[in-house]
């Protein structure tokens, strides 16, 4: 095959957009049926052990493709400028990789720098119309699309092809500190994604930059490209499929060992330009095309709410560069501006575009400590249906270098431990694990960077997140004020509906007995406290001018009694901002030290101190092997680049024996005074439990949404602020009163519609109240806990309740009043005898 016919044929691959034109394309060219001129993928046999244990979603898996054009161009700019990238004048990080190569002017020093947040979107485009990706061939309706990915980074001579890109085991960037992809694995995770053949184009040149005077080889100058096919498992000895690519140099003398395509050309259309995927031409670079990609849920226009950006957003939270989408699928009408943007990452679209969508305090930010690891948690509370514009079914995410390596889903906020589920709907967390060790990285993140590991670590970090949620003073009231908003209205009328509730459950000494019993909470709705007239919101500074214990003069040391079975909380007053301890740059670090003798040891475990409008709330979790009497003595640091001296408190704790549950006969909430002032309680007391009935016209305004199937629905509103772990918790129930088979029982007329609308309110609240109570039980019961093993649980190995609840009533919601009246008409006429003895007949 001479220049121009491999020219061409490059050419036809590139522009082919369904598995059926690259075949056809590879059988005419005499290559597809030829064992021979196909090479084993990293020149491993059963290299399927390796590729088929990666990513388990297809928007992960091309995500690696990304950041590996993202570490490219990083790493192309600086061998440019005659930098070894694992030499002492390399960047030792991705900012600083990105200041020193891409800032207008390198400002090392500066906090600004490295940071895509701080560029204008003239910059930003200009940058990333070099590395791009485009979406081309079937549209949403007809098939999958094709992604092509296309940097000008390094490139690669076609016979270092092999160890790169086709590479498997080879550690090309393990000692390079600039760059995200380190696994050496992540780029082959969308084969599994790739149609039926597995099929993916590679087309690379090195930048001449790069060569040196004399080539290494005689084709280093050349522009190399080959297939990346699947080839199934036969009935024959291989049991397993294989990964192969296209290799026809040389396979006379090694069959099977030969190299890829190559051709000279002074450039190639590798980028995009407009609604055209091949249209700008460059010298050097890499295009990287998935054919038929299995999109599941991004099928769509790629720029779209529901599309690939948002989602490559999300898994890339804080991207390095750039990176240009182009939706070039004719299949999508519109004017020109509307096929193209920017992926910048969620947390540049979060800072671009905060007043709009989050709430007043937020973002902010919380150290932890799990396991002697650091993490640093950026909560983000967004307005009300702001928050599916940026993520999906994902409520916490881990995220290493700035992208996302795993996550735990919304169920998290539902837990009881944590008692957000009114939130559930608005709240995103992001955790930074940059700083973990490389042992911490390989205990929670799998290699395939989309997948927490379970054991000991995730557990421990899932305990410190639960912590610092149930007790950050900002979620607590924005829970409370979105429950006052969602209910208040409704409580008049479903007053008498609690009355007759608890009517009914005295007069029934088996209902009493199941749902009477022990402590029963007089408020539903928390506490709130009001800020007085004339008060001024709370506005931070940059850099705090004081960090002190609450309620102390600066120096002044606090004792605290602490149960050992508790953890310790401690609380701070400052007037840092709230994002003081998360924010990319002139960050806040925050120290803990048991202080013995005259050292210092770090502590290991513990969650804050965690901002909120002055206030920062510090969790402790006491040392195993303390005892009762002991008293603790720990001192916390603060600061930061602007200081000095740190910010240094002391304070004590002395350890208490163990605490009771919570909840004891006689125990009641305090009753607020008239005192004016921050710390007065303002009382919001009703019954439980609230039964809110809900209609039709307020379906979309409930989470998740109602429809004309839908029974009842609970939601955890918390436990009313205790700390021990047995207090139960509080729910509200909302009653679908527009249900299908409600108004089908009404419109056939059998009954009073009050007395209809009734059975079927209490039926339905007390057959949830059993499954809450049956729940509760369950986890005090090893017995009864193993035989709930098949339930789904969320990540914590809690059975979910909420969805429990309403999955169960849904499906009993047709036969609910059917059953009550055929029931009651038993009276009316002799029961048949249901079990007994007597002669068989």
């Amino acid at each position: 095959m001479n220049d121009g016919q491999a020219k061409e044929l490059c050419l036809a691959l590139m522009k082919a957009d369904s598995e059926q034109e690259v075949i056809a394309l590879l059988k005419e060219a005499g290559f597809w049926d030829n064992k021979d001129v196909w090479r084993f993928y990293g020149d491993y046999e059963n290299n399927y052990n390796t590729i088929g244990n990666q990513q388990s979603r297809p928007d992960a898996a091309l995500v690696e493709k990304v950041v590996n054009a993202v570490d490219a161009t990083l790493l192309g700019t600086c061998l440019e400028r005659g930098i070894d990238p694992e030499g002492p004048d390399a960047p030792q990080s991705i900012r600083e990789a990105v200041a020193m190569f891409f800032d207008n002017i390198y400002k090392p020093d500066s906090p600004h720098a490295g940071q895509v947040k701080n560029w204008p979107d003239e910059k930003r485009t200009q940058t990333a119309r070099w590395l791009t990706l485009s979406a081309t061939g079937f549209g949403p309706t007809s098939g999958n699309p094709c992604f092509t990915i296309s940097d000008r980074g390094e490139g690669q001579t076609p016979e270092r092809m092999p160890d790169t890109f086709l590479s498997l085991t080879k550690s090309n960037k393990l000692r390079i500190p600039f760059v995200q992809g380190k696994f050496n694995m992540g780029g082959t995770g969308v084969f599994e994604f790739c149609g039926q053949h597995g099929l993916q184009l590679i087309v690379t040149r090195r930048n001449p930059a790069i060569l040196n005077r004399t080539l290494a080889h005689p084709s280093d100058a050349q522009w190399g490209f080959t297939i990346v096919r699947r080839e199934n498992a036969g009935a024959g000895p291989v049991r397993s499929s294989v990964y192969t690519y296209l290799a026809p140099l040389g396979v006379d003398q090694k069959p099977g060992q030969g190299g890829v395509i190559r051709f000279s050309a002074d450039k190639m259309p590798i980028f995009p330009q407009g609604r055209d995927p091949y249209a700008r031409e460059s010298e050097w670079g890499t295009l990287v095309k998935l054919y038929e990609y299995a999109a599941t849920g991004f099928r769509s226009n790629i720029l779209m709410r529901d599309g690939l950006l948002s989602r490559m957003d999300l898994l890339l939270p804080d991207v390095a560069l750039p990176v240009r989408l182009y939706e070039c699928r004719k299949s999508y009408k519109g004017h020109q501006g509307s096929f193209e943007n920017n992926l910048t990452g969620l947390g540049v679209r979060l800072e671009d575009d905060r007043g709009n969508n989050l709430e007043e305090g937020f973002p902010s930010s919380c150290p932890i400590r799990a396991m002697g690891e650091q993490m640093t948690a950026t909560i983000y509370a967004f307005k009300k249906g702001k928050a599916e514009s940026y993520r999906k079914h994902e409520g916490i995410i881990f995220t290493l270098n700035g992208q996302t390596h795993g996550h735990l889903t919304l169920d998290f906020f539902t837990r009881k431990a944590v008692g957000l589920s009114y939130l559930a709907d608005s709240i995103l967390v992001m955790v930074d694990c940059s700083r973990f060790t490389g042992r911490a990285r390989e205990l929670l993140f799998m290699n395939s960077r989309d997948r927490l590991r379970n054991g000991e670590l995730k557990h421990e970090i899932e305990r410190a997140l639960e912590e610092m949620l149930k007790q950050h003073q900002g979620l607590r009231e924005l829970k409370e004020r979105r429950r006052r908003e969602q209910t208040e209205a409704k409580l008049a009328d479903s007053k008498p509906l609690e009355d007759i509730l608890e009517s009914l459950l005295k007069k029934s000494p088996t209902l009493a007995n199941l749902f009477l019993k022990g402590r029963r909470a007089s408020n539903p709705f928390k506490t709130v406290k009001v800020r007085e007239e004339g008060e001024k919101p709370f506005v931070g500074k940059r850099f705090p001018t004081f960090f002190k214990l609450k309620g102390k003069d600066y120096g002044q040391e606090l004792i605290r009694e602490t149960p050992i079975n508790m953890r310790s909380r401690i609380a701070f007053e400052t007037d840092a901002e709230n994002d003081y301890f998360g924010r990319a740059t002139e960050t806040g670090q925050f120290s803990l030290f048991l202080v013995k003798g005259e050292n210092r040891e770090p502590v290991t475990d513990y969650v804050g101190p965690n901002l909120q409008n002055g206030i920062g709330t510090l969790s402790v979790q006491l040392p195993p092997d303390c005892q009762v009497g002991h008293m603790l003595s720990f001192v916390a640091v603060v600061t930061d680049a602007t200081r000095i001296d740190p910010f240094e408190n002391r304070f004590a704790v002395k350890i208490k024996p163990a605490a009771p549950p919570s909840g004891s006969a006689g125990e009641r909430r305090k009753p607020p005074d008239g005192e004016p002032g921050e710390d007065r309680e303002v009382p919001m007391g009703i019954a439980l439990p609230n039964i809110i009935p809900v209609y039709e016209k307020d379906w979309e305004a409930q989470t998740p949404r109602f429809d004309r199937f839908t029974a009842l629905q609970i939601k955890n509103a918390g436990d009313d602020g205790a700390e021990n772990a047995d207090v139960k918790p509080i729910f509200d129930f909302y009653v679908n009163m527009d249900n299908v088979y409600l108004k089908t029982e009404l419109k056939l007329g059998h009954r009073d519609p009050e007395v209809t609308r009734a059975r079927f309110t209490y039926g339905l609240v007390l057959l949830g109240l059993a499954l809450v109570q049956e729940n509760e039980a369950a986890k005090t019961k090893p017995e009864v806990a193993d035989a709930e093993g098949e339930e789904e649980e969320n990540e914590g190995g809690e059975v979910n309740i909420e969805r429990r609840v309403a999955e169960f009533t849904r499906a009993v919601a047709p036969v609910l009043l059917p059953m009550i009246e055929s029931l009651g008409d038993l009276d009316d006429e002799p029961a048949p005898s249901i079990g007994g003895s007597g002669e068989p007949t």
